[in-house]
C-alpha cells in the first residue's frame, strides 16, 4: 500500500464525468483519489470502497449500508469545517463511490507526528471541529470517529471534519450487527465499550482525547495491546495533561467517565475560543438539565503507562501538503476497526483481563454506617474513623488512610440547594467545577471538583451532594493531594465509593 500522496495514477472515469488522478489516501472502507469533474471543471475528492468477501454475504452488505449512511450523514451536515459532499455514484461493483470536496492540506493526524501544538492552535483546531459536532447533533447525528486522522487542515487556516462513515443516525434502526464494535479504539468513549450506546457528550470526549493528543503528541489511553488500551478506557484514570496550559481543566472534565459529568458543547466552545484568542477562561457553567442516575462505577488494575504507537493511523481525503517536509518511512498500517466479538473469541485469558479491569469483585469494600447517621458509606478495609463531628441537625464522619480523606455530612434539613452548597465549596478556590446530575433516584444533586491549599499544599476536593425529597441533604466528599501518585488513587476512591453509597430509601 503506498504512502498517502504517492503518484498512484488510475485514469479511470467514474459515473460518466469524474476522472481519477491520483491516490492520495486510505481508510478502513476505501482509498481516496483526487479526481477531475469533466462537467464542471474542478478538482474533487474520490472514496472508492474496498470491501472483501462476497456481495450477497450479510457482512458485505452491512458494510456496504454503512457507505451509503456516510453520504446521507455527511450531505446532512451545513457547516464550513463539516466536509462536503458533491455525488454518490453507483459503480459495476454495486457500492457507493462518494465524491467529495478536495481539502488541500493535510491530516491533523500528519501534523502531530512533526510535533505537538501549542494550547492555543490546538483550542482554534478543536474550536472548529466542535462547530462542525454541533451541526451534526443538531440534525441527530453522532459522529462516533473523531480523531486527528479524520480532521483535515487546508489553507487560510481551514479546519474540516469528515469521514462520517460509522456516524449514527438517531432515529433509524442501527446498520451494525449485534457485538460489532467499529472505530478508532483509544479515541472511542467508555460508553460505546459498555455497550450502552453513543451520544452528543460520546463525540466531546473524543474531543477531549484529540486535544489531550494535539498538546501532550499522544491519546492518553494508547496501549501496547487492544487488551490493554480497552482497560485503560474502560477502567484507567487518564494522567492529566501537562503541556496543557488553560486547556488543562477543560481536557480533565471532558474526559469523565460518565457522560453526565461532561461539559456541554456551549461551556467547551466558550473555554476553546478563549483559549484560541488568549483571552481569560470563562467561569465554568452548570449542567442545567438532569442527567440520568449515576451508573455503577468500577475499580480496575493500574495499566501502564501510554507507550508510542508504532504505525501511523490511516489517513482521511487529504491532499498532501504543498509545503515540502520529510515523508516518514513506509510502514505496515494496523487497522482499528475491530469487534467486540472479536475480543471476546480472544479467549479465557482475555475474558479474566476483562473481568479484573471492570472491577467485578466488590466484597473487600466495607460498609461504614455511625449511630445518628442513615446514609451507609462503604470503603476499602484500610480505611479507619478519623473523627466525628456534630451539631443542630448535622453531623459529619471522617474516614482516611495515607493521605486521602474521605468526608460523610448529612443534614436533617436541607439549609439551602446542593448547588449552592456546592459553590460554598469551590469559594475562593482555584478552577472550580460543578455539574448537576441525579443521584438514586434524587433529580437535586451536583457534582463539585476543585483545588485549594492546605498548608503549603494543593489539595483536590472532589464531592456530591444530594437532596432527597425528604429535603434531607447529603454530601460525600473525598480530599487527596493534587499532582501526586495519591490523586490517582484519590479519584478511584470518590468514584468507587459514589458508586456503592446507599441512601435511606423515601
Amino acid at each position: 500500500m503506498s504512502e498517502v500522496g504517492e503518484q498512484v495514477r488510475d485514469g479511470r472515469l467514474v459515473g460518466g464525468r469524474y476522472r481519477l488522478l491520483e491516490r492520495i489516501g486510505s481508510g478502513g472502507m476505501g482509498t481516496v483519489w483526487r479526481a477531475f469533474d469533466e462537467l464542471v471543471d474542478r478538482e474533487v475528492a474520490v472514496k472508492q470502497p474496498r470491501l472483501p468477501g462476497d456481495p450477497e454475504d450479510e457482512e458485505f452488505q452491512r458494510a456496504a449500508h454503512r457507505l451509503y449512511r456516510e453520504a446521507r450523514a455527511a450531505a446532512r451536515v451545513d457547516h464550513p469545517s463539516a466536509v462536503a459532499i458533491h455525488d454518490v455514484v453507483i459503480e459495476d461493483d454495486q457500492l457507493p463511490w462518494i465524491v467529495m470536496e478536495l481539502v488541500r492540506g493535510e491530516s491533523l493526524h500528519e501534523l502531530l507526528r512533526r510535533g505537538r501544538l501549542a494550547p492555543a492552535d490546538a483550542a482554534r483546531i478543536g474550536r472548529a471541529v466542535l462547530g462542525a459536532l454541533s451541526a451534526a447533533h443538531a440534525v441527530g447525528i453522532v459522529h462516533r470517529d473523531v480523531k486527528p486522522a479524520n480532521v483535515l487542515l487546508g489553507p487560510h487556516e481551514r479546519v474540516v471534519l469528515t469521514d462520517f462513515g460509522i456516524a449514527h443516525i438517531q432515529g433509524e434502526e442501527s446498520l451494525t450487527a449485534s457485538g460489532e464494535f467499529v472505530g478508532s479504539l483509544e479515541f472511542v468513549a467508555p460508553e460505546r465499550m459498555s455497550g450502552t450506546g453513543a451520544g452528543p457528550a460520546s463525540d466531546l470526549w473524543s474531543l477531549g482525547v484529540l486535544l489531550y493528543a494535539a498538546v501532550e503528541g499522544a491519546s492518553p489511553f494508547r496501549r501496547t495491546t487492544v487488551e490493554s488500551t480497552l482497560g485503560a478506557i474502560l477502567s484507567g484514570e487518564p494522567p492529566e495533561p501537562t503541556r496543557a496550559g488553560p486547556l488543562g481543566p477543560l481536557i480533565v472534565r471532558m474526559l469523565a467517565r460518565a457522560p453526565e459529568e461532561r461539559p456541554g458543547a456551549e461551556e467547551v466552545g466558550a473555554v476553546l475560543e478563549a483559549v484560541a484568542a488568549g483571552k481569560d477562561i470563562p467561569e465554568p457553567a452548570v449542567a442545567v438539565q438532569d442527567a440520568e442516575p449515576d451508573a455503577e462505577l468500577v475499580e480496575g488494575a493500574a495499566v501502564p503507562e501510554a507507550v508510542p504507537e508504532p504505525e501511523p493511523e490511516p489517513e482521511a481525503e487529504s491532499e498532501p501538503n504543498p509545503k515540502p517536509h520529510t515523508k516518514p518511512k513506509s510502514r505496515p498500517r494496523r487497522t482499528l476497526l475491530i469487534t467486540l466479538g472479536a475480543l471476546l473469541l480472544a479467549g479465557l485469558v482475555f475474558g479474566t483481563v476483562l473481568e479484573r479491569f471492570l472491577g467485578k469483585d466488590s466484597d473487600s469494600w466495607t460498609a461504614h454506617q455511625r449511630d445518628g447517621m442513615n446514609a451507609v458509606v462503604f470503603l476499602p478495609p484500610q480505611y479507619r474513623l478519623l473523627e466525628t463531628q456534630a451539631a443542630a441537625g448535622t453531623r459529619t464522619v471522617t474516614y482516611g488512610t495515607g493521605a486521602l480523606r474521605v468526608r460523610l455530612t448529612e443534614w436533617d434539613k436541607a439549609a439551602d440547594s446542593p448547588l449552592a452548597e456546592a459553590r460554598a465549596l469551590g469559594r475562593g478556590t482555584a478552577n472550580p467545577q460543578y455539574t448537576r446530575t441525579s443521584f438514586r433516584g434524587n433529580k437535586d444533586a451536583v457534582l463539585a471538583d476543585t483545588t485549594y491549599t492546605q498548608s503549603g499544599v494543593p489539595t483536590r476536593a472532589m464531592a456530591l451532594i444530594v437532596r432527597t425529597a425528604d429535603q434531607r441533604m447529603y454530601e460525600l466528599r473525598v480530599d487527596m493531594p493534587k499532582g501526586t501518585p495519591a490523586e490517582k488513587k484519590g479519584t478511584a476512591l470518590f468514584k468507587g465509593a459514589r458508586a456503592r453509597l446507599t441512601l435511606p430509601k423515601k
